[in-house]
């Protein structure tokens, strides 16, 4: 006879139904605190609720807030109190927006090690710096040789947010002066333009959108990024050098085409050094503004092209403040306007007593008389150029008129020696061509005395005075008048 088993008999199924409905009732009320691998955590240095909890320790026994396998991600229930993670996440900001495995939330925040266990601290040893865009490798001691530790650059307690306090504090230990020049130029933001690597140590501005030469690398760096701004800088000449009154809506904002790096003045015209006063031989010193107090540019007075000018640009200004001036300094003096002005003005005080005195019969002379065509440069001041030499001393007395001539006067010449009188005869001063028939160099007593001729060639040859000799009267008649001779004479 075949013994039958005690499970299988109705005593025995009466017990094993019994032992697990206890089984249930017992996980029912327990929560899952059978299938516990250990306590969570009651840490909450914040003191803080989220989701009505103060801890994980708090729903130990609801293990469905956390753990809802199949049906949904662990990390869908851990956002459900922690939103600010979320907001990261959505937001790609701070530390969890920047993780790349972020649902993975129990790789770094294991919970059930226990009620003290701090879910924050747990796995830092784990935790990849560089992730934060912030690497360690130049941050595993401090100035002292001392291993730094979390809490010296995140101080603040509650959470992991980067303090660049600590950054200033520890830096400034080291060089003070530094560091109150760096923050006053950049500002207190370390982290936009260190990374921890350096990424600053190697940045070569030449790489970048505005390299710099001559004259830019002497500008200091705030010079330029003002308020601690390095992103997004404009590149235009005009956004750090205000474009001068004188040049505005004339020439495009490109300054390269006349400017460069190594000086801004000056200026370059096809490629030459440009300076208007040198170059050019009219200064500006006095055309800042016309009549009307508006600031003149350079198309008013070079209109349509730079380079072109005509002096009815100045005449039609000028006539704007005294249109009689202007219309007889042109019947006067002509329309070329720059070959007197060069914009100083140095016809403003004009004297010209410096160039050629104008005293005598010259003060009556006008302009156009020695100017002609309104030539005043290279005018001749010779006075051969004005006052044709007489044939009658041509070649004779040299081109010196001024040594017997005056401005007051032409005639009479001014005879700085003369030994024969020209009163000769008592009738008075008589005219050169008298005497000085031809020419200055040769005279004739006969131009008086020719009626006497024979009878004067007769009384020489008694006296042995004939020929050439007889010809040269002033030998002998020195004083101009008859002398009489003896025969012992």
């Amino acid at each position: 006879m075949r013994r039958r088993s005690t499970i299988l008999s109705l005593p025995g199924l009466v017990i094993l139904v019994l032992l697990l409905t206890g089984l249930g009732l017992t996980l029912w009320r327990q929560g899952g605190l059978a299938f516990n691998p250990g306590n969570l955590s009651a840490n909450n240095r914040l003191e803080v609720q989220l989701g009505g909890f103060s801890s994980h320790a708090e729903f130990e026994r609801q293990c469905a807030l956390c753990h809802q396998p199949i049906t949904r991600f662990q990390a869908e229930l851990c956002v459900v109190c922690h939103t600010s993670v979320e907001d990261q996440i959505v937001m790609e900001s701070s530390l969890h927006g920047t993780l790349l495995n972020v649902q993975q939330c129990a790789d770094c925040h294991l919970d059930h090690q226990g009620r003290d266990f701090d879910l924050r601290l747990g796995h830092l040893d784990q935790f990849n710096h560089s992730m934060l865009a912030f690497s360690l490798i130049w941050h595993q001691v401090d100035y002292s040789m001392e291993p730094l530790v979390c809490l010296d650059c995140h101080v603040a307690d509650d959470d992991f947010s980067a303090s660049t306090q600590s950054c200033a504090v520890c830096h400034a230990g080291y060089d003070f002066n530094f560091m109150t020049a760096h923050l006053q130029d950049f500002g207190t933001d370390c982290i936009d333009c260190h990374d921890g690597q350096d990424s600053m140590t190697g940045f070569n501005h030449a790489d970048s959108e505005i390299p710099l030469f001559d004259s830019h690398l002497e500008i200091s760096c705030v010079g330029c990024h003002t308020q601690g701004q390095f992103e997004d800088l404009p590149g235009e000449c005009v956004s750090c050098h205000t474009e001068p009154d004188v040049h505005q809506g004339t020439f495009a904002l490109d300054c390269s085409t006349c400017h460069d790096s190594q000086s801004w003045k000056p200026a370059l015209l096809d490629g030459q050094p440009f300076d208007h006063s040198t170059q050019v031989g009219f200064s500006l010193t006095r055309h800042v503004k016309d009549y009307s107090d508006v600031p003149i540019t350079c198309d008013s007075c070079h209109p349509n092209i730079v380079k072109e000018f005509t002096s009815q640009t100045c005449i039609d200004c000028h006539a704007v403040d005294d249109q009689d001036f202007i219309d007889q300094h042109q019947i006067q003096l002509g329309i070329n306007c720059l070959d007197c002005h060069d914009g100083v003005d140095r016809m403003q005080n004009f004297d010209h007593a410096e160039f050629f005195p104008l005293d005598g019969k010259h003060i009556e002379i006008d302009c156009q008389a020695c100017h002609v065509g309104q030539i005043y440069n290279g005018t001749a001041q010779e006075c051969i150029d004005c006052h044709l030499e007489p044939e009658i001393h041509a070649g004779f007395f040299g081109l010196k008129c001024e040594y017997c001539h005056s401005t007051s006067s032409w005639y009479p010449a001014q005879l700085s020696s003369h030994q024969f009188p020209i009163d000769h005869g008592d009738q008075g001063a008589v005219e050169c061509e008298v005497c000085h028939v031809s020419t200055y160099s040769q005279y004739s007593c006969y131009g008086c005395h020719e009626h006497q001729q024979e009878e004067v060639v007769e009384e020489h040859q008694e006296e042995g005075i004939s020929g050439e000799e007889l010809g040269a009267c002033v030998q002998c008649h020195v004083d101009g008048l008859e002398h009489q001779f003896d025969d012992d004479d």
